[in-house]
């Protein structure tokens, strides 16, 4: 029995989702999982490949850009961005990498003036580590310290943090001042904006030299601003929402600098608006990484998907790489089974797998019984219920029509929460449709009419 337990323990260990998978560079990303792990073209074709039509794309331009890339929490966004950072690297780029929850709070209403002030902050502390010292010395944040100690801007009710170590910290980690700021600085988000510009291609100018390369292409990779969510009431869920929309929108000209390649993770919902929005950033669209490839295609009106064994079929070869004995606890077909009950989100079938493989010390046989099976498919199904009779109609209709049937953009602070609670699961095959998550078709059939 103590031994099935320790390969159980072993098994689950095999099956953090938490860390990315990293492609031999650890600059990029510390503690990273090795590249063996990697199964590639999950999501899709490889001519429909978001990451690889991304890369050409900055590879080609001549000048900087700013680039959108989206996908839902579970899709294996952060190990799709560590490819792009290899492939921009071998093409000759200078990358890095920054994941936005180090600096921001996501759960928080966000405005240009702490996003910039976060973002080339981050952007600081990168080139700092990677060369020893910060080419653009002061550093970022030290340098809007002192921009907030020497202007106008008035904190009436909390005090300016001591030094800039505080103020990062402050910005992080204490909701009051974050609003402070906020406020204060309102009446100077221009003067904000050309801070932020003069010290990227200050920053930029310096690595070019420290590389000897004048025309070195130099990209930031910013993750995790699709974690933007509300918590709390409804009215606090649409500010936080509402605030991301505003901030790629009204000010995707702020989001640009001459020469740095910023790609920025974006929510997911934000792909409502992709026909505005694309056309406002370099690329002239939103490059989205959809849920696992494991249907055949968009299905016509009113019929359901039909899976797709060559993709359920990768995600079992997912964990055979990550625990080759994995049949000593799962019969086959099961796997396939957890894999399409996923709906393709690697989270959700990670997590599954993780609440059966905890039960195998206290099952009388291995492999696993079928009800076993069910019960982590009923654990993961329980989070997402119940579901308010509105957004079931909703739901029903999407499971019919494949579209994401928003009446108008006002529906698209709720379209964001349905999708950001994984109701709504996104695919691509040769067009974008929508699907309800299997798990809950049943519900949603049974109340949505």
């Amino acid at each position: 029995m103590n031994n099935i337990r320790d390969r159980a323990k072993q098994f689950y260990n095999q099956l953090d989702f938490d860390k990315p998978i990293g492609f031999g560079d650890v600059e990029l990303f510390k503690g990273s999982l090795s590249e063996e792990y990697y199964v590639a073209s999950i999501h899709g074709l490889g001519d429909r490949d978001p990451v690889q039509e991304l890369a050409d794309q900055i590879d080609f331009a001549d000048s900087a850009g700013a680039y959108l890339f989206t996908g839902n929490r579970g899709t294996g966004k952060t190990t799709e961005l560590l490819r792009l950072g290899r492939i921009l690297q071998t093409n000759g780029c200078e990358v890095f990498y920054a994941d936005m929850t180090d600096y921001l709070n996501m759960s928080q209403s966000i405005e240009v003036s702490d996003f910039l002030i976060s973002l080339m902050g981050a952007f600081s502390e990168k080139v700092a580590e990677r060369f020893g010292d910060d080419p653009g010395k002061p550093g970022f944040f030290e340098r809007v310290w002192n921009f907030l100690k020497t202007t106008e801007v008035s904190f009436p009710e909390i005090k300016l943090p001591a030094g800039p170590v505080e103020f990062k910290v402050a910005l992080h980690e204490n909701p009051t001042f974050r609003q402070a700021l906020q406020k204060g600085v309102r009446g100077y988000v221009e003067q904000l904006f050309k801070q932020a510009r003069e010290f990227a291609l200050e920053t930029v100018n310096r690595i070019r030299s420290r590389r000897g390369d004048e025309n070195l292409k130099v990209v930031f990779i910013v993750d995790s601003v699709e974690r933007l969510r509300g918590v709390g009431d409804n009215d606090d869920v649409r500010e936080v929402f509402k605030s991301a929309e505003t901030l790629f929108s009204a000010h995707a000209d702020k989001l640009r600098f001459t020469g740095l390649s910023v790609v920025y993770t974006v929510p997911p919902y934000l792909q409502a608006l992709a026909g505005a929005l694309g056309a406002s950033y370099a690329g002239g669209r939103i490059y989205a990484l959809p849920s696992v490839h494991i249907y055949q295609g968009k299905p016509k009106d009113g019929e359901p998907a039909i899976p797709y064994k060559d993709g359920l079929d990768k995600l079992v070869s997912i964990i055979d790489k990550r625990y080759p004995q994995w049949r000593d606890f799962f019969k086959e077909g099961q796997l396939s089974r957890l894999a399409q009950n996923s709906g393709g989100d690697l989270r959700d079938f990670f997590r599954m797998l993780r609440l059966v493989v905890t039960r195998a010390h206290r099952v009388d046989t291995l492999p696993f019984a079928d009800a076993v099976i069910s019960d982590a498919e009923d654990a993961v199904r329980g989070d997402m219920l119940p579901i308010a009779k509105d957004d079931a109609q909703w739901l029903a209709r999407v499971s019919k029509s494949h579209k994401a049937e928003l009446d108008s953009l006002g529906d698209l602070t709720d379209f964001a929460r349905l999708q950001q609670g994984k109701y709504l699961l996104h695919y691509r095959n040769g067009e974008d449709w929508y699907d309800v998550h299997p798990l809950l078709r049943k519900e949603v059939h049974a109340s949505g009419h």
